[in-house]
């Protein structure tokens, strides 16, 4: 089985003090081709983090396509397929992998969205730096 690493989000630095309460969602990384890959798994390295309390910063993963005919027009889910969730206990640095499912109703295609999403629910900083990288192992 042979296998591949994408590095689809290059060390970024994501801070999401200013958000009053809530939850405020960013894209990272789009439109980010899938095949011919059957396993399928999500790397978040957590480079540093400064969570405090319950706030948390969530990376999401959204199925997606497009097609020739409007290549303007997305098409993604409003399903997330797969997450991986930094709070305050995430290890800095660390890392947290996630399996990104290929079958099931849940399922990702061809391809698929990346985003943060910073999700405030008391007082404290919201910042972290990380990269993301995808794994894959073909049939």
């Amino acid at each position: 089985m042979t296998g591949a690493k994408m590095s689809v989000v290059p060390k970024l630095a994501l801070d999401f003090t200013a958000l009053a309460s809530g939850t405020l969602e960013m894209v990272l990384a789009d439109r980010i081709q899938l095949i011919p890959w059957r396993e399928l798994e999500l790397k978040v390295r957590v480079h540093s983090h400064n969570l405090t309390g319950s706030n948390t910063i969530t990376v999401n993963v959204y199925p997606q396509s497009w097609t020739d005919e409007e290549p303007g027009i997305q098409f993604v889910s409003s399903t997330v397929t797969a997450s991986a969730q930094i709070t305050a206990s995430t290890l800095s640095p660390g890392e947290l992998d996630v399996t990104i499912p290929t079958l099931a109703s849940n399922a990702v295609a061809g391809m698929i969205r990346i985003t943060a999403a910073g999700t405030r629910a008391g007082a404290g900083t919201m910042q972290a730096q990380l990269s993301i990288e995808v794994t894959g192992k073909a049939a």
